[in-house]
């Protein structure tokens, strides 16, 4: 919900904090929240890009048969400010529903050059 709210796909703030890790998977109390550590792949957590890792996270959240069209068009204007070769790397991460995203941000950038 973080990497949604974070792309403004969502205006949903989340109470408690989730990070992936690929430490022990824990949940620790600060104040009157909590910080949660969800274990994950190492494949998770090799995203380069800010914005680009935010959108894998994000839509996987969302799932494939969730996301909007003007969704897909706010992602494509948030993935224009991610560095190409990110993009690149991260895609092979993602599962193909997300590259195909992908893919269409990197085809918009080569229009525009």
């Amino acid at each position: 919900m973080f990497a949604l709210n974070q792309l403004g796909l969502s205006t949903q703030v989340p109470m408690n904090v989730v990070y992936l890790t690929d430490g022990a998977a824990r949940t620790v109390k600060v104040g009157n929240r909590f910080i949660k550590f969800k274990k994950t792949t190492p494949k998770n957590l090799s995203a380069k890009g800010e914005i680009s890792s935010l959108v894998i996270q994000g839509l996987r959240t969302l799932g494939k048969d969730k996301i909007l069209p003007q969704e897909i068009e706010q992602i494509l204007l948030l993935l224009k400010k991610e560095k190409q070769e990110n993009i690149i790397n991260d895609m092979k991460l993602a599962p193909e529903w997300i590259r195909q995203i992908f893919n269409k941000a990197l085809n918009k950038n080569k229009s525009r050059v």
